[in-house]
């Protein structure tokens, strides 16, 4: 990605909405203050069940991982200023984008799920959205899950007798969620510990995931920016939209937002910008520019910002976001823990802005031990590493133990092509639950051809 001069040379000046601009769409000197108006929102939603807490590390939530030695993404030493940053958040995104192997393997499980689905009900459909629909999962996000077929209530404890009975799940890590606005069943594969969402009936979700993909045509540096920050939601537990965290599709409506609204993208520039210059605007706006008493973000015909006191429907949530599909619907109402993720991305400001923008004494080390400003913030843990690391050195065992995506089809077999025709598949031998870097035995005797038949599977595959 190429950077300007301009952008650069004048980040102190292109970091800021102009007041103008501003004053169009955020009024700044808003009536009552902030911490006010989420008391005022907690107490309205008392009466509601309420299991959002603080992550775990409490008071640690703003604190900056410094030293971060958890950076598995470094490929060299980053110049310690805002086109560091950038060269850096490249190489973060590109080594937490999918391989080959957990694509396969999370196509098969999908279809390890579909099997199961069609055994109880032979004409409903099972579809995936979500992330992995749009390719922007990290390695360790959950797979979303369709079902649509005809019920008179969504058949969650039928599912979940079912999917224990056939050791896809461990009755200790799943979940029912049949209270939730959106009733889910949550889960870990047994097999591979991949963790899947399954809902019934929940038509908007397709279109959300087409939207998406339309927007990461549209924004080149979506993708990136996205992940750094689900990563950023992660790691301090603020990322679960049932316990009123932040989740990935309101995140990335609002780095849409930003960008719609970025006065350089007014001036044709958006795909030659500085990704740090980006993360910082995103961080700045939502952290310490945006009024979330009277705004609401609103994305599509272009973009706007309104005031959400005006619609009815969306008084009473910190955050509101429209829906695209459906006006007056917020879809950001249950993200009740706004305010903890607002405090952590004005932190995110003002770190990032002493390291980058603040000026500092010849030779003087900001970041004292490390050469990673983008590490001081997000880290990954060694656990991602080795499970990633694990599935490496096992999938093709792994993938022979499950069923492959194209070999699944409802039609006769009399009446498919005789080139697609496999033999049935059939369990294979269970393999153990240590995330090491060894290779099984049977990984490591694999042959040529296997790796080739797994790969074909995967590049032929086109139904996830």
């Amino acid at each position: 990605m190429a950077m300007t001069c301009h952008n650069v040379n004048n980040y102190s000046n292109s970091m800021r909405y102009n007041s103008r601009q501003t004053q169009d769409f955020i009024r700044l000197n808003s009536s009552g203050d902030e911490s006010n108006s989420y008391n005022s929102h907690k107490t309205a939603q008392s009466k509601r069940k309420r299991t959002y807490k603080l992550p775990e590390y409490g008071s640690n939530l703003l604190a900056p991982f410094f030293p971060n030695p958890d950076a598995p993404w470094k490929t060299k030493v980053y110049s310690p200023d805002i086109i560091g940053l950038h060269n850096e958040i490249e190489d973060f995104a590109r080594w937490m984008r999918p391989t080959k192997e957990e694509t396969m393997l999370r196509g098969c499980v999908v279809e390890r799920i579909k099997r199961i689905v069609h055994q109880l009900w032979p004409t409903a459909r099972v579809e995936i959205f979500g992330s992995f629909k749009t390719g922007l999962y990290l390695p360790t996000s959950d797979i979303d899950i369709v079902i649509f077929g005809q019920w008179s209530a969504p058949p969650l404890r039928t599912l979940e007798r079912r999917l224990i009975d056939n050791n896809i799940a461990d009755p200790n890590t799943m979940k029912v969620l049949d209270k939730a606005s959106v009733p889910i069943i949550k889960l870990t594969d047994t097999l591979t510990k991949i963790k899947l969402d399954i809902s019934f009936n929940t038509n908007n979700c397709l279109k959300s995931a087409e939207k998406i993909s339309e927007l990461l045509q549209q924004y080149p540096c979506l993708d990136k920016l996205v992940l750094v920050l689900k990563q950023f939601l992660l790691q301090r537990h603020l990322n679960e939209v049932f316990v009123g965290g932040l989740g990935s599709y309101c995140l990335t409506l609002m780095v849409v937002a930003q960008l719609q609204h970025c006065p350089r993208r007014r001036r044709g520039r958006l795909e030659d910008e500085n990704l740090g210059v980006l993360l910082m605007e995103f961080f700045e706006l939502y952290g310490v520019l945006f009024n979330y008493n009277n705004t609401g973000i609103r994305i599509h015909n272009g973009g706007s910002f309104f005031n959400k006191n005006d619609v009815a429907e969306m008084k009473g949530s910190m955050l509101c976001i429209e829906d695209p599909f459906q006006p007056g619907n917020d879809i950001a109402r249950a993200s009740y823990g706004m305010f903890y993720v607002k405090d952590s991305f004005k932190f995110a400001y003002r770190w990032l802005k002493r390291a980058v923008v603040a000026p500092r004494k010849p030779n003087e080390q900001v970041f004292p031990m490390t050469d990673s400003i983008l590490g001081t913030l997000v880290k990954v843990d060694r656990g991602i590493v080795e499970y990633r690391n694990w599935i490496k050195n096992n999938w093709v065992n792994l993938a022979r133990q499950l069923p492959h995506p194209e070999s699944y089809n409802h039609t006769p077999t009399a009446s498919r092509p005789d080139k697609l025709k496999r033999e049935k598949w059939t369990p294979g031998p269970r393999v153990g639950e240590d995330f090491s870097d060894t290779p099984t035995d049977q990984s490591a005797e694999a042959s040529s051809d296997d790796y080739d038949r797994l790969t074909d599977d995967l590049s032929s595959d086109s139904s996830v």
